[in-house]
């Protein structure tokens, strides 16, 4: 994943700003926050009673761009109208905003199309994927039985060799294994295969 410090910055709203930008109610918005960021598409942070959510993340995982275009420049036209002695502050403002939440936006798209971002689902999957060829390599344990109880006629030291050159064979296979899950997950990738592991 792609540190934070090398996005813009992001723009902060609460839920109930959001709300206001797009028309429709708190609790709307707040099961679609609580959904993309349980699906790992979005990260919130509190600001004392305040639940914020970074803009440019909340529109891209719902797909919005053109929205919030409008949405900001409608917001303007209330300002403008609603404080008539603010008018280049305010403007400045949205202009400022409008300009983080395209940088953080086109960011994000960037990292996304290099690979820098990963879905959670995705990085879950790969876990259990992973985690699967290590326990197939530990069950092969018991295979060993033999080569252990001859080593162990020979005495302590020829026991602690082939406990050593049995661990080194099981480090293999499972190393053996995650490589090829690693070039199977590439030839997916490349391949455009989507699987549905019913994460959802």
């Amino acid at each position: 994943m792609q540190s934070t410090a090398e996005l813009p910055t992001p723009v902060w709203k609460s839920l109930s700003e959001i709300a206001v930008m797009r028309g429709v109610s708190k609790v709307a918005i707040k099961k679609r926050v609580d959904r993309y960021e349980a699906e790992g598409l979005l990260t919130t942070r509190r600001n004392g009673r305040e639940r914020q959510v970074d803009l440019a993340a909340f529109d891209k995982a719902i797909g919005t761009a053109g929205d919030a275009y409008r949405e900001q420049a409608a917001e303007t036209v209330r300002e403008e109208k609603s404080e008539p002695a603010n008018i280049p502050s305010a403007l400045r403002d949205a202009q400022t905003e409008k300009a983080q939440w395209e940088a953080r936006r086109s960011a994000l798209d960037v990292s996304e199309r290099l690979g820098k971002l990963v879905p959670v689902a995705e990085v879950e999957t790969a876990m259990v994927r992973a985690g699967e060829a290590i326990v197939r390599a530990i069950e092969q344990l018991p295979t060993f039985a033999g080569e252990i109880m001859a080593a162990s006629r020979d005495g302590e030291p020829a026991l602690r060799r082939k406990l050593r050159d049995i661990k080194d064979q099981l480090r293999r296979r499972a190393a053996d294994a995650l490589t090829l899950q690693r070039t199977e997950g590439h030839a997916d990738e490349e391949a455009g295969n989507e699987f549905d592991f019913g994460t959802d």
